[in-house]
């Protein structure tokens, strides 16, 4: 099951209201949904067939019905959860793992959440007790939304079906506009409407038509590191992950995965194929470009490396070529529209047409290899903190000795020395900050119109990153950079573009690397073994070494991003030019209309470079456009066909 929603209302449910928010969500649940009423409560699930392909759509209930859940997700070890609760004398009417959450709240109450291992946002009604329970996965791979009012609480899959309730006012949050400028996405518990909250990854929540309760039910803990040698490392990492892989093949319709060519989608898929029993079916995307472009070896090398390695695995792949032209404009405000939130990655393009093209061949379960740089020191940024690291602990006489010699060095390493000498006077965030932001908060004051925005996004930011930052755990700032991307970044901006565009082409993404057990592994594993010789993901390229090429392990890191800035400049300048116009962005009244204008003008004219700032205010105005103005109403519905007549071809190979 793909999609829940619900109402609980003192005054009695709305089970019109439930039935309009099912089908706001019918891409979620292309299956059929069901909805179940009980007074006080009405609430639904829509269902994505994958395990048990026979079983009811929507709502289980308990043998006594006193007991019915809303599932949406995969327990991936529901069959050992099953085997346990029949011994204990429960009795199973389907094969479906929604059932064992079912039987599982009957005999451990809350305490069936510590029992699950995958991914999840569930609904329990407590018929007895009139309560419910709410919850989202550990890593939060699946999103959790709830509108509380007084006497009230709905709550759903995505935001889209929370605003079928009409007492629902489409007014923007103007704090978590903040976080998004300096972030390029909200963390939970913000939206970016006022009334409407997230669950954070590993967060229950009960209301009982009186108070709203929360609490998390888990949370990775950064322990001080193991004392493993790097081989015991290298074998743990290897077994762990080829555990949670296999786990993540279990389906009863076809599983293929996301191939771009890098070290995590690649393990990934070398990991299928012990388990498979036939070719993994693998899925790519590269970009048209004009001929000659000196940009084809950078956008579409991911394209290349997935074709061969795919060729050299066996598997049955297929890619296609995203056209550039001005279909690109029709697109981008189905998917800000298929997002709920404005999150500033341009990759949502990549994504979408990925999962169109596997549902579109019969494929609607993809493995990915999200998490990997998260858990395992991925991005060159962890290197550069290690060795600055390592710069800023010699005495300050040898550091003033040896500026003259860093003003020699190419300019990005001078930049970073820099930032690293500032970074050891200034606080954890101001540090995080310097790596991962959007738009600096110290820029507020000139970017925004918002009073004290620099100051108020500060306070937001340190209340949601600040403790992440903080560990005491490790003196290593590099794994506390990590520990707040695994936390924050990839549940409320990775997984939130995976989920809602897989989910947009009726597709299930899966992410191995987010398995919590592997996750409570790599936070064990000592920096040193991550980030060894100068290497990234070191332990991991280590682990397989055997089953992917040295040409995929030893790739330059290239983010999964088209080539956006260019798009800009091009095809994606109407847009620009409409919702970045000064007479539009004073209206919605967030930006500054000439700070705005003078970064859009001076990356169209090629005199300045502004991919960032530009795409995060044209992303954000896109979404007030559709949200909040509704003023830009995408046409049609979303398809998997729609999707793919913007691309130039769709070329299986083997």
């Amino acid at each position: 099951m793909c999609g829940i929603f619900g109402e609980y209302n003192l005054a009695g449910a709305d089970r019109a209201l439930v039935e309009r928010m099912a089908q706001r969500l019918a891409h979620r649940g292309p299956d059929g949904f069901s909805v179940h009423a009980d007074g006080v409560f009405a609430f639904g699930a829509g269902r994505l067939a994958i395990i048990d392909l026979n079983a009811p759509p929507g709502v289980l209930f308990s043998e006594d019905r006193q007991t019915a859940v809303a599932f949406n997700g995969e327990i991936y070890n529901h069959r050992a959860l099953r085997a346990e609760l029949e011994n204990a004398g429960h009795h199973f009417a389907t094969r479906t793992d929604t059932e064992v959450i079912v039987h599982g709240y009957e005999q451990w109450g809350r305490g069936v959440l510590d029992r699950l291992r995958g991914m999840f946002a569930v609904c329990v009604w407590d018929a007895a007790q009139r309560s419910m329970l709410l919850a989202r996965d550990r890593a939060g791979e699946k999103p959790l939304y709830y509108a509380p009012a007084e006497g009230r609480l709905c709550f759903a899959s995505e935001i889209k079906a929370l605003l079928a309730d009409a007492a629902l006012p489409r007014a923007l949050d103007a704090q978590a506009a903040l976080a998004y400028f300096a972030l390029g996405y909200i963390p939970a518990p913000h939206t970016p409407f006022q009334g409407v909250h997230k669950l954070q990854p590993g967060e229950y929540l009960t209301y009982d038509g009186k108070r709203v309760v929360t609490g998390q039910y888990w949370r990775p803990s950064m322990p001080a590191p193991e004392g493993w040698s790097y081989a015991e490392s290298v074998v743990r990492t290897r077994a762990a992950l080829a555990e949670a892989v296999e786990m993540r093949m279990m389906s009863d319709v076809p599983v293929g995965a996301f191939l771009s060519g890098g070290l995590d989608s690649s393990a990934v898929v070398a990991l299928m194929r012990a388990s498979a029993s036939g070719p993994v079916r693998t899925f790519t995307v590269g970009f048209e470009l004009p001929p000659g472009s000196t940009l084809d070896s950078k956008f579409n090398a991911d394209a290349r490396f997935a074709e061969a390695f795919a060729r050299e695995l066996g598997a049955e792949h297929h890619a296609i070529t995203i056209r550039e032209d001005d279909s690109l404009c029709r697109l981008l405000p189905h998917l800000i529209c298929s997002m709920d939130e404005p999150i500033a990655q341009p990759s949502i393009i990549q994504t979408v047409f990925v999962a169109a093209l596997a549902r579109t061949q019969g494929v609607p379960v993809l493995l990915s290899g999200d998490g990997g740089d998260e858990l395992f020191a991925g991005y060159p940024h962890f290197r550069s903190d290690q060795r600055l690291a390592a710069y800023l602990r010699l005495p300050a006489v040898v550091r003033a000795l040896s500026t003259p010699l860093l003003e020699r060095l190419p300019a990005r390493f001078e930049a970073a020395s820099r930032m690293a000498e500032k970074s050891r006077r200034i606080d954890p965030l101001s540090r995080y900050l310097a790596w991962k932001r959007m738009i600096d908060p110290a820029d507020f004051g000139e970017a925004l119109r918002l009073p004290d925005s620099g100051d108020v996004a500060r306070a937001l930011l340190e209340r949601s990153l600040g403790p992440l930052l903080a560990a005491p755990q490790t003196p290593h700032f590099a794994d506390r950079i990590a520990y707040a991307g695994l936390v924050s970044w990839l549940a409320d901006d990775s997984n939130m573009r995976v989920d809602k565009l897989s989910m947009a082409m009726s597709v299930e993404s899966r992410a191995p690397f987010e398995d919590h057990p592997l996750i409570d592994l790599a936070l064990r594993i000592p920096l040193e073994h991550k980030l060894r010789g100068g290497t990234v993901k070191h332990v991991l390229k280590s682990a397989v070494q055997d089953i992917v090429p040295a040409s995929v392990r030893n790739r330059p890191k290239w983010g999964f991003v088209p080539p956006a800035s260019e798009w800009l400049r091009t095809v994606l300048r109407p847009l620009v030019e409409r919702w970045l116009a000064p007479e539009y962005v004073a209206h919605v009244g967030v930006m500054q209309p000439e700070w705005v204008q003078q970064r859009v003008r001076g990356h169209i004219d090629r005199r300045e470079y502004h991919l960032w700032p530009v795409w995060t205010a044209l992303a954000f105005h896109l979404w007030h456009a559709v949200y909040i103005d509704e003023a830009l109403r995408p046409e049609g519905t979303l398809t998997p066909e729609q999707v793919l007549s913007y691309s130039r071809q769709t070329t299986p190979a083997s």
